[in-house]
């Protein structure tokens, strides 16, 4: 067909003189379908996946963009030089000892089981804690009163 412009993904620009209002509105229309049906499709695709979720098979995976184009733009002179650059923690992520508020209920020192040097220092002990479970029985008799 004469005049007929094939449409591609990526659209031509139009030249100055082709935009006439009516034109301009084509464009919009084609804009907000392109919208409509690219939503569509993500609509049948989640369905498709409900689908076959409830028929008890996996649904498709979702791939994550990939980050390495945000990370190449950033300058880290430290992370060249062979250290690790240090990530900053997210809230609630820090740590805490787990053992603080623990009942102690037996302490066993435990010295080394070579012969210690003669020119060694004592620097104190380093801890250990064992969290064990016990279970054991416990019978009670209760001796009623018996009256005539």
């Amino acid at each position: 067909m004469p005049g007929y412009r094939q449409v591609s993904k990526a659209m031509a620009p139009i030249e100055k003189e082709e935009m006439t209002p009516l034109v301009k509105k084509l464009v919009a229309m084609i804009e907000n379908l392109r919208e409509e049906n690219q939503r569509l499709k993500e609509q049948v695709q989640q369905m498709r996946d409900e689908i076959a979720v409830l028929k008890g098979e996996k649904a498709k995976p979702k791939f994550k963009s990939s980050k390495m184009d945000e990370n190449t733009d950033k300058d880290d002179g430290d992370a060249c030089q062979g250290e690790k650059a240090e990530k900053p923690k997210r809230a609630g992520s820090a740590k805490r000892s787990k053992t603080a508020q623990l009942q102690i209920h037996e302490e066993c020192v435990i010295a080394p089981t070579m012969p210690v040097p003669a020119n060694a220092r004592f620097k104190g002990y380093r801890d250990v804690v064992i969290q064990g479970l016990v279970i054991k029985a416990h019978n009670t008799r209760y001796r009623l009163e018996c009256w005539r």
